[in-house]
């Protein structure tokens, strides 16, 4: 009896052994790094499953997240040369300005990824939208809404501005990133419209009849600004028309340089200017708004940029099912062929749904 039990019970300490030999193997496996890239092109081939692994792997050596602040160095160091040299071609701006924060990382690592150098050549704003989203659609992208969004402030934080869009671009200075992150998919496409529409328009076509008042005011300030510089270790460069346009820096284009005396010629000529303009969000001489004989996009009216419009719009209309002021629906008017009802498109038709 005694030998009997003894022989069953190998088979019963056997199989313990297996299955804690199986359970240290899956340990093994969860807690082992994924491997160093080799090229990059293999970083493109397979980053996403790779990300995916190395998330497993901390979150197992690092369950309560107490080290998280480390992850963004651990996911560089893990990535070798190859991540490393990509790393180093990225720029941080506005909310993303830690270098090494793992979501920031792992957000810019996702753009290369998916559209490397991609850039939108001689495609218009719509087009180039369209494939940035359908390619990330292509590629099982969690979020392609955003991740476009974080293309297109990219590409317009590298893009050369020139003309009336110069002047916008200018005006928003270092908050022009943390502006454009605050808005939505949307409003940032109408926002590079605009800039792209004010890029054919040079800063001196202003309106003929407001050209003589301008350069009265110029020379006077002009003459006024030059005897306090000649008083004062002022920077060379006096007040003129240049620095009327970048207002409200009011800074000397030449030399960059602040004049020092920020206040002379606001104090002297408050009524002359406008701050925080309504129609281009701008502060400004009065009779030189950017905006001026701009058409806006969202209401079709002129005088006003697209983002200072105050028409309320419709996004996704159930009528049209387009973006539009809420007074602009394509459909009103229109009469359906499945219902015969007015003010709808067909495919916006609920009775040709039912059918």
């Amino acid at each position: 009896m005694g030998g009997s039990s003894s022989q069953q019970a190998k088979p019963v300490h056997k199989e313990q052994t297996e299955l804690s030999n199986r359970h240290e193997s899956i340990i093994k496996t969860v807690t082992v790094p994924p491997t160093i890239f080799a090229t990059k092109d293999e970083f493109v081939r397979i980053w996403f499953s790779w990300k995916n692994d190395f998330f497993v792997y901390l979150k197992n050596i690092d369950k309560a997240e107490d080290k998280k602040q480390m992850w963004g160095f651990m996911l560089l160091n893990r990535m070798g040369p190859i991540g490393q040299e990509i790393h180093r071609t990225f720029h941080f701006y506005g909310e993303d300005k830690n270098t090494l924060d793992i979501d920031i990382l792992i957000k810019k690592f996702d753009l290369y990824c998916l559209y490397r150098d991609n850039k939108r050549g001689n495609k218009n704003i719509d087009e180039y939208i369209h494939e940035l989203k359908s390619f990330a659609i292509a590629r099982n992208y969690i979020d392609p809404t955003r991740i476009v969004k974080d293309k297109i402030i990219q590409d317009m934080s590298s893009q050369q501005f020139t003309g009336k869009a110069a002047l916008l671009i200018e005006s928003k200075g270092e908050k022009l990133i943390p502006y454009l992150q605050s808005l939505n998919l949307y409003h940032i496409t109408l926002f590079w419209k605009q800039c792209e529409d004010l890029m054919t328009q040079k800063i001196d076509e202003i309106p003929k009849q407001n050209f003589q008042q301008n350069s009265t005011y110029a020379k006077s300030a002009t003459t006024e600004s030059t005897s306090m510089e000649q008083n004062q270790n002022q920077c060379t460069t006096i007040w003129g028309h240049q620095c009327q346009l970048c207002f409200p820096k009011l800074c000397c284009v030449h030399c960059s340089k602040h004049c020092k005396q920020f206040n002379y010629y606001t104090d002297n000529y408050k009524d002359k200017y406008i701050y925080d303009c309504t129609k281009c969000g701008m502060s400004h001489i009065r009779s030189r708004c950017p905006a001026y004989g701009e058409l806006c996009i969202k209401c079709n009216k002129k005088n006003h940029f697209s983002k200072m419009c105050r028409v309320p719009v419709v996004i996704n209309c159930s009528k049209c099912g387009m973006n539009h002021a809420i007074s602009k629906c394509p459909a009103y008017g229109q009469i359906c062929r499945h219902c015969n009802k007015l003010n709808h498109l067909e495919e916006k038709c609920r009775l040709a749904k039912c059918v």
